[in-house]
């Protein structure tokens, strides 16, 4: 095989690809001798039609469609490898002639990711909003979450459906579920709200005859605990005045993040606006036409003409906002891969294994089984991407010159 690039531009890459003949005639061989030990014909034992026969009768150009795809499909990787080429989209092939006894010669185009060249993403000038600081409110705010978390559910005795209130109804074939009330009207277990223990209630639905009939069996309030000292150490802290230290620093350090986060996303910005370009446009419409194919099957057809019409958009508006949002994703992605590239910013396997023991943590579950979670969902590399982009976004900060708003008021 010889490969040779014949044409390069920025996101695409044309191969010309030459097969030998002696190779082009063994393929044919291969594929003769599969199809024709499947071959019935009547006056010849299954597998022993000679090829002679066959070629007279079928003419040899009729294995030649199966001989391309084979010889494409095993030597276009050979050869992208050979010449360094990492495609990020299907390959398209122009074949001319192909011919028993010829060399075969094909041309195969792939999509690549551009080769950027980024000036000037040190020392970016943006504002920093600052750290705000953390209110009694807020505080007050999380110890109230933490109380409706803690909350227990008791009988509600002679007493009638409220919001919040969890309501095990029975329905018409004699099974029972249990549902949490809500005011929204556009809730059903809205219906619920004023009834009693015993009481029938017309669940509404969009046509007449898909609405049931529900009877309300039991009623049951959420108990809250009082915020006191009892209620932290059942948290796992000395005191009440420990738990809202521990809110406070947790909120502060939300803020926090929130701030390095507004503060990256201005400076990534800045840096595309100076070094414009275009990802691989196959490669992005596939990812687009991905997403809307997954948020259909996901929420549903009907669900997602509802979306359309509370966004006030068409279908066409919805598509290209998802593909503008992409395009944008996408251009960051290659900003900080080649920002990590020449700072040489890596992500050990030390670090990887701290983040991921750090997350699981988060979440409660155990480390080795969050990694096969994201292995199953094939996403372990890409967050490990991510938290690679993490610490370029920290280089960036730190290069960067940020303007308070007092120096901006001066």
């Amino acid at each position: 095989m010889k490969s040779t690039i014949k044409d390069r531009k920025a996101t695409e890459v044309t191969l010309e690809i030459t097969i030998d003949s002696n190779t082009v005639n063994n393929k044919l061989d291969e594929i003769y001798n599969k199809t024709v030990e499947e071959l019935d014909i009547p006056g010849f034992r299954k597998g022993k039609v000679p090829k002679s026969f066959v070629k007279a009768r079928f003419g040899d150009d009729v294995f030649y469609e199966d001989a391309q795809k084979e010889l494409v499909e095993e030597y276009l990787p050979k050869a992208l490898e050979e010449n360094e080429i990492n495609p990020v989209s299907e390959p398209e092939t122009e074949i001319d002639e192909f011919e028993r006894g010829e060399d075969f010669t094909f041309e195969a185009s792939v999509e690549v990711m551009p080769e950027i060249e980024l000036e000037d993403y040190k020392g970016i000038e943006v504002e920093d909003p600052g750290t705000e600081e953390v209110t009694e409110e807020e505080i007050e705010e999380e110890l109230q979450s933490l109380r409706e978390e803690n909350g227990q559910l008791v009988p509600k005795e002679g007493g009638v459906v409220e919001a919040g209130d969890h309501v095990t109804v029975s329905v018409p074939d004699g099974n029972t579920q249990e549902v949490e009330v809500s005011d929204d009207e556009d809730n059903p277990t809205s219906d619920l709200i004023g009834k009693s223990v015993g009481d029938e209630v017309q669940v509404a639905a969009e046509t007449p005859e898909d609405e049931i009939e529900l009877e309300v069996s039991d009623i049951k309030e959420l108990d809250l605990p009082e915020i006191d000292d009892e209620f932290a150490k059942d948290l796992g802290y000395e005191d009440l005045e420990k738990l809202r230290t521990e809110i406070k620093s947790d909120l502060f350090e939300q803020k926090e993040e929130e701030r390095t986060d507004e503060i990256g996303d201005k400076i990534l910005e800045k840096i595309i606006e100076k070094n414009d370009f275009s990802p691989p446009q196959k490669m992005l419409e596939q990812i687009v036409n991905d997403k809307v194919e997954e948020t259909k099957q996901q929420i549903g057809s009907d669900s997602f003409t509802d979306l359309l019409e509370q966004e006030g958009k068409t279908e066409d508006d919805w598509v290209e906002d998802v593909e503008k949002s992409t395009e944008e994703q996408l251009k960051q992605r290659l900003v900080l891969n080649k920002i990590a590239e020449l700072e040489e910013i890596e992500l050990s396997d030390e670090e990887f294994e701290e983040e991921l023991e750090e997350q699981a943590d988060k979440q409660g579950v155990n480390p080795i089984k969050l990694k096969n979670q994201l292995r199953a969902q094939d996403q372990l590399e890409s967050y490990r991407d991510s938290l690679k982009h993490e610490k370029v976004f920290e280089f960036l900060i730190d290069s960067a010159n940020l303007i308070s708003e007092e120096d901006n008021d001066e």
